[in-house]
């Protein structure tokens, strides 16, 4: 034990004697920093193409052959079932003969088919065939389109009042007035011609309504009981007059009928009766929630399958939508084509079937307007690159882009794109009344109203897409702008020193329906005018001298002719995604694209 002691206690100064190391530790030993990694741009994802395995071998299904004449339905169900090794159930109330001929045919078809014939529905459960009459029952339909009812109603027209050339008078006696007329027509002549356009879209109402009278038309009656026998019910009345003898009358007066004819009244009267007792008529019912665009039909089996094929047609119509790019130039003709842009310097692309100063439409390739429509002039264009048109456009001219819209727009719904200003002015109305003093006048009260007119683009678009991808087009731009001001000729606001300029607004505009195929564009054009502008040129102080000032000044008058282009290029939309192939452009405008654009260029 005091060994242990004594080896204890040298060990201890053996560590109190031992050498300290003095080697710092180096920076970073313990929390050492990690290098950020350098800054790569960001790699574009690896597209794999998925693994489909190989198609496996599917048992070819048995086909039957039912080749039948006036035969009951419930025998060949029951004949169906034992071929097909299936166990059957057949409700009490299907009943009917049928007349079939079907050679090697699935089991689904024969049904099908006989379910044609008579009003009856299969099912197949756990090896279990159950066949029911075709009760009314109730499904539910999702309809995806915005609830909401849309009405456009728009306005061309112009008007032109020529005064009478000759003068009118009235002249009365007791109980008569008599109209003198001399040196001319007496009443004023008028040119008018206007177009009223109305667009209703109230898709939710018009399909509730479509739907309430496609199952009024196949509304039926349904068996849910029997109380008389089938063959009472079916049975042909007898007409052999040896079958049944004549009976004596209980009443004298009434009408004799032979035996044939009593028998067959008797069997129609008990064949009515037993109509009356297991036959009851089923309404369809149509229940549609457009808040949540949900439709509930109780119907048969037979009229939901019109109702599928109705909705699956109307929504595949109402869905489509086109993307319409529209580019409105004014184009100032030079001294060259002072008559008007020249189309067929264009190349082979333009197609007229018309000349300039033509009123009415004309029907380029890819372009067939539609008769009662208004348009200067059209002419179609094939190119499918509408910056191509701008560009040879210079060559008339210089051009100046107005507006260039691009507006997705669902079928038969009208978008309207409006860039303006809101000019304002007033009409005054002032009450004067007399003065003290001879001839004066005091000004009591002045009234203002604010009145705005839109000065700008305003241009409204309703597509109709068909099955082939071709889009008829009502089409409707408007250019306006401030010609002038013009003072309120009101001799009371004269009097009163009070001035009332009103704008003066030139509106060139016009409507026309088209049909153009999608990816083409169509031009419209012809909208000329002639714009006169006034310059002076005068030596300053000598200019303004009495007299003589006149001469050292330079006044000249010059036109400047313009005309109105409208490119419009409608492209169906076939998926509203910017991987599709007519939206694919547009992808590089997004922010996530235009970041990694900069990414790689800061790489680079």
């Amino acid at each position: 034990m005091n060994n242990k002691i004594v080896t204890a206690i040298a060990w201890l100064g053996l560590a109190g004697c031992s050498h300290v190391s003095q080697i710092t530790p180096s920076t970073g030993h313990i929390d050492a920093v990690t290098p950020p990694a350098p800054v790569a741009a960001i790699p574009q994802p690896v597209k794999i193409t998925p693994f489909v395995p190989a198609p496996k071998a599917k048992n070819r299904e048995q086909t039957y052959s039912v080749v039948v004449n006036e035969v009951p339905v419930k025998e060949i169900l029951f004949a169906l079932a034992r071929e097909s090794k299936l166990n059957v159930d057949i409700h009490p109330s299907i009943q009917g003969k049928v007349t079939l001929n079907a050679v090697d045919q699935t089991l689904p078809a024969i049904l099908e088919r006989l379910a044609k014939q008579v009003d009856l529905t299969y099912k197949v459960e756990n090896n279990v065939l159950y066949v029911a009459p075709d009760m009314p029952v109730l499904r539910t339909y999702k309809v995806d389109y915005v609830n909401m009812s849309r009405d456009t109603t728009g306005f061309i027209g112009a008007a032109a009042e020529i005064a009478s050339t000759g003068r009118s008078a009235s002249t009365g006696t007791a109980g008569s007035v008599s109209t003198v007329t001399s040196n001319g027509t007496g009443a004023a002549n008028s040119s008018r011609t206007a177009v009223n356009s109305e667009s209703k879209n109230h898709l939710w109402e018009t399909l509730i309504q479509n739907l309430r009278d496609l199952l009024a038309e196949t509304d039926k009656e349904v068996i849910i009981s029997r109380t008389a026998s089938p063959s009472q019910a079916e049975s042909p009345a007898t007409t052999n007059e040896g079958s049944n003898p004549a009976q004596p009358l209980l009443n004298p007066s009434q009408t004799t009928l032979p035996p044939a004819a009593s028998n067959a009244r008797n069997a129609q009267e008990e064949r009515d009766q037993a109509r009356a007792e297991y036959k009851t008529l089923f309404a369809a019912t149509v229940i549609a929630s457009p808040e949540t665009g949900v439709i509930s039909v109780r119907a048969t089996s037979r009229q939901h399958e019109k109702v599928q094929e109705f909705l699956d047609k109307v929504m595949a119509s109402a869905r489509r939508q086109v993307l319409i790019e529209a580019s409105i130039v004014e184009v100032t003709l030079n001294d060259t084509y002072q008559a008007g842009i020249d189309w067929t310097r264009l190349g082979g692309g333009f197609n007229i079937n018309g000349s300039l100063g033509t009123t009415g439409i004309v029907s380029p390739s890819g372009v067939a307007a539609a008769a009662g429509s208004v348009s200067p002039f059209v002419v179609g264009y094939s190119s499918n690159d509408i910056s191509l048109g701008l560009r040879l456009l210079q060559q008339f001219g210089n051009t100046k882009v107005l507006s260039s819209p691009k507006l997705m727009v669902l079928n038969n719904q009208t978008a309207v794109l409006k860039v303006v200003d809101n000019l304002v002015y007033f009409t005054i109305q002032s009450q004067i009344s007399q003065g003290l003093t001879t001839g004066s006048t005091n000004l009591q009260s002045v009234t203002t109203t604010p009145n705005t007119v839109p000065v700008g683009v305003v241009m409204s678009v309703t597509p109709q897409i068909n099955d082939l991808g071709q889009v008829n087009i009502n089409v409707r731009p408007t250019i306006s702008r401030v010609v002038s001001y013009v003072n309120d000729p009101n001799p009371q606001l004269a009097n009163a020193n009070v001035i009332s300029r009103i704008p003066q607004i030139q509106v060139r505009e016009l409507e026309s329906v088209l049909r153009v195929n999608s990816g083409n564009t169509a031009v419209l054009g012809g909208l000329m005018q002639d714009n006169i502008q006034q310059a002076s040129d005068r030596v300053p102080e000598v200019s303004k001298i009495p007299f003589f000032g006149k001469l050292f000044t330079a006044r000249s008058d010059f036109t400047i002719k313009t005309e109105l282009v409208i490119f419009l290029r409608p492209i169906v939309i076939q998926n509203a995604t910017l991987e599709s192939e007519e939206l694919q452009s547009y992808k590089q405008y997004l922010p996530s694209m235009q970041l990694q654009q900069k990414l790689d260029e800061s790489a680079n």
